[in-house]
């Protein structure tokens, strides 16, 4: 018989859903009772019309704005953001962007209510994790500010509570997660999504696809997650080719929101694994989020092919009947042949890192608490082997 196993269900209130949903913003905050939110944006998006009008729609409900997020979130320009929360008295974080301004918001709420002030303090909040088991997460002494998030991207940050941070000294991505930091509500708008570049949106598709094939054969899984992860899969490799060849294909891209979402609700309960563990610490070095999983996802998926041979032959099969295939190969196959289709980088010699990087990427892996759910053991030498077959 099977252990006890407990279940965490997912925290957010709310989606809503559709073009157009981002007119919902105002009265979804008037909803809640929401009176002095802080919008959170990366520069981009910041500077654009459609967010100049969504200030002047929400009027005296935005108490400021913080346009200044960066990548992958230096931990400095968080404590920066902390600082503004802190200040203005916001009672809400709306996140509008990529994964990097909702992961800042969270960390935002975070620190509102714990008195964050410093890069330590808030390094003091991260994930200790010690390969391959151990596992340290300081007590939250405080309820975080509540989050609501607009996504733009793919990334599917909006659905969990784990929000990362680069320090930039120690080359290393750190993991912060408390299910009380997960978005309340969520704003799916694919019209706003247009937008998006499309090659933004192809590799954050990437991510999502990365999070479904990570969540289906985790050392952990859950048939409830396996079956959304499953689906995910299918609703990506149909729709996300669409997508980014017709940003206006608005339903495309709501299915793609949607699989985003299916892909990693479960988070909490089933664990990433090895592709996000590596590709974590590429983004500490300066890849893309998503193009991490462009680089990564396939060479992980064959390394972990001799323990996990009856999930991906499943995965392969829902891969090739979206890609409408009658020739059923390895999983991995197939993902190569969508990765080719959407035109992502695949390379890690493309960004230009230096090569004895790696051997850094591949010690900050071990310590990144996502590997431990890898369902086959992994040492130093065999991240640096996989890092070798994307380089």
């Amino acid at each position: 018989m099977d252990s006890v196993r407990t279940f965490d269900m997912p925290r957010v209130r709310r989606v809503v859903q559709g073009a157009g949903a981002l007119a919902q913003l105002g009265p979804q905050l008037d909803a809640a009772d929401y009176r002095r939110a802080l919008l959170v944006t990366g520069r981009t998006v910041g500077a654009s019309a459609l967010f100049a009008r969504l200030v002047d729609d929400l009027g005296d409900r935005v108490v400021d704005v913080f346009s200044g997020v960066e990548a992958h979130n230096p931990v400095e320009r968080v404590v920066e953001l902390i600082g503004c929360a802190r200040e203005v008295g916001a009672d809400v974080i709306v996140a509008i962007g990529g994964g990097s301004p909702v992961d800042a918001a969270k960390l935002a709420a975070l620190g509102v209510a714990e008195g964050i002030a410093s890069t330590e303090e808030l390094a003091s909040f991260a994930v200790q994790f010690e390969y391959p088991s151990t596992l340290r997460v300081r007590p939250l002494s405080a309820a975080p500010l509540p989050v609501v998030a607009v996504p733009t991207t793919l990334s599917a940050a909006e659905w969990d509570g784990f929000a990362g941070s680069v320090d930039h000294e120690r080359d290393t991505k750190d993991l912060t997660r408390y299910l009380e930091l997960t978005p309340e509500l969520v704003l799916l708008d694919p019209k706003l999504c247009a937008g998006t570049p499309r090659e933004l949106w192809a590799q954050t598709g990437v991510r999502a696809l990365d999070h479904a094939v990570e969540t289906a054969y985790a050392r952990n899984a859950h048939p409830y997650t396996t079956a959304l992860a499953n689906g995910a899969l299918e609703l990506l490799a149909t729709n996300l080719p669409r997508s980014v060849a017709d940003a206006e294909d608005l339903n495309a891209a709501l299915n793609c929101q949607v699989a985003a979402w299916m892909s990693i609700i479960g988070v909490h309960n089933v664990s990433l694994g090895l592709s996000h563990a590596i590709g974590h610490q590429l983004g500490a070095l300066g890849i893309p989020h998503g193009v991490t999983s462009c680089i990564m996802l396939p060479h992980v998926m064959r390394f972990l092919e001799p323990v996990t041979g009856a999930e991906q032959a499943t995965m392969a099969t829902v891969l090739a009947r979206a890609q409408g295939s009658t020739e059923v190969g390895p999983a991995a196959d197939h993902v190569e042949l969508l990765l080719g289709e959407l035109g992502v980088p695949r390379r890690v010699s493309d960004y230009g890192i230096p090569r004895e990087k790696m051997h850094v990427v591949a010690k900050a892996a071990l310590g990144d608490m996502v590997v431990r759910e890898s369902p086959r053991p992994v040492d130093e030498a065999v991240v640096y082997e996989l890092l070798e077959q994307g380089w």
